[in-house]
């Protein structure tokens, strides 16, 4: 209203510059919890991505390292006889175990397929 560039559009839409940062951001986290699919306690990845300054840059491998994982991951259930100083020092990714859709971009439309799997009946 106060800008002159202001247009109120009938349905909201992505910006088309985004679209394909939002793609890869969407693929890189949880669709039910919100929490990255990597797991930064991993010293695999977090070596990766500690010495990247540049943000494309570790946009970019973050990414890489989470489009192929199709399930958010859940901690390991604690054992009862563990120590629980010794648990609390090393803190667990804290995924919620749910499967993950497959996002696709269609035009200026995004959309999650979900895969069948086999004990699905439908």
């Amino acid at each position: 209203p106060g800008h002159f560039g202001h247009i109120e559009l009938a349905r909201p839409v992505f910006h088309p510059g985004f679209i394909v940062k939002v793609k890869k951001i969407l693929e890189s986290i949880c669709v039910n919890c919100g929490k990255l699919k990597a797991d930064t306690s991993d010293p695999n990845f977090a070596e990766k991505i500690r010495h990247i300054r540049d943000p494309k840059a570790r946009m970019a491998v973050v990414w890489a390292h989470c489009k192929t994982k199709m399930i958010c991951e859940p901690d390991d259930p604690k054992e009862e006889g563990a120590d629980p100083e010794v648990e609390d020092t090393k803190k667990g990714h804290g995924g919620c175990g749910h499967n993950q859709p497959q996002v696709r971009k269609e035009g200026l439309k995004l959309f999650v397929q979900y895969k069948k799997t086999k004990d699905d009946d439908d």
